[in-house]
């Protein structure tokens, strides 16, 4: 199997990732190593939350406890596919 490099896999993409049975999106995503565990950091972008009450808010997800992920070319595509799902 090829190797991936993640940083550039998701750079200037939108993420989707789920644990469990939560969905975190987070804009613009990238890794970040926090005492010594890998997460993914990015922000909340406007459209994806509830009265967008998290906009702009730094994310940040522990990567080990991800279960599954999409990967969007951006915001507007998320929401556009997550339209088609209703």
């Amino acid at each position: 199997m090829e190797k991936v490099d993640m940083d550039s896999y998701f750079l200037n993409k939108f993420v989707s990732c789920s644990i469990g049975n939560d969905i975190y999106e987070i804009d613009n995503p990238k890794f970040e190593l926090q005492h010594e565990k890998l997460f993914l950091v990015g922000t909340i972008p406007k459209g994806v939350t509830n009265n967008d009450w998290a906009e702009g808010k730094k994310c940040a997800v522990a990567w080990d406890k991800v279960t599954d992920y999409m990967v969007f070319d951006s915001v507007d595509d998320y929401i556009k596919s997550s339209k088609l799902d209703t």
